[in-house]
């Protein structure tokens, strides 16, 4: 089944048909169904397509959001949206600029193309895609690093069936670790390193999230 990009959800949904420039060559580099993804890069240079997946480096692990035209994207944020902590138990869908959610982190479009092939899933049409994280919009919804974290979230609007691959590491290292102290304490060793060196989170100033989009039109 293959998408049909840049089409529009019809009224009540906001309009979000994509008005930006598209260079193929640029195109095939970032698409992640082709020979690899690409570098992660500002978010002002990407040019995704409407109901691409956004994949957002925050150093320690990785954000993503849905995106829906005019720069703008579906994501999930903590319930109070001028505090920037990872949501605990809860979080809420929101619309904002891709700019805003990125700010200084680098992103890419990765549509989990390998991931959905492996579990026979296909991208629903766009405009499903559309309605199912519309219907979320400024909701508050269950949150789980683990179990429920934004990607989870991404690929259930996308595909119709959620997962995380960070989440699956994460927790496959965890059962080891639990069997190997050694390894326990490399890993703490090396998150500190981390977190302590000049290019870590610590030291960098976040932007705050935007609740509204910048680029919406009518």
């Amino acid at each position: 089944m293959n998408e049909t990009l840049g089409r529009v959800v019809s009224s009540p949904m906001p309009t979000t048909k994509y008005n930006g420039s598209y260079n193929n060559e640029n195109k095939l580099f970032l698409r992640s169904d082709c020979f690899g993804l690409g570098s992660f890069i500002s978010s002002y240079d990407l040019e995704p397509e409407i109901g691409d997946l956004i994949q957002i480096d925050r150093v320690l692990y990785t954000d993503w959001a849905l995106h829906v035209g005019n720069g703008n994207v579906v994501h999930i944020s903590g319930v109070d949206k001028d505090n920037n902590e990872i949501p605990s138990n809860a979080a809420v869908v929101r619309l904002s600029s891709l700019n805003d959610v990125a700010g200084l982190n680098g992103v890419r479009v990765n549509n989990k193309i390998v991931g959905a092939k492996e579990r026979c899933l296909e991208a629903l049409p766009v405009d499903e895609v559309l309605q199912n994280c519309y219907s979320l919009l400024d909701k508050e919804v269950e949150f789980n690093m683990l179990t429920r974290n934004s990607e989870h979230y991404v690929t259930d609007w996308k595909y119709g069936c959620g997962w995380s691959d960070q989440a699956a590491v994460t927790m496959s290292v965890m059962k080891t670790l639990t069997t190997d102290c050694n390894g326990h304490n490399m890993l703490v060793s090396g998150l500190n390193a981390v977190l302590n060196s000049p290019g870590s989170p610590s030291g960098r100033t976040t932007p705050k999230l935007s609740s509204s989009p910048v680029n919406e039109k009518p």
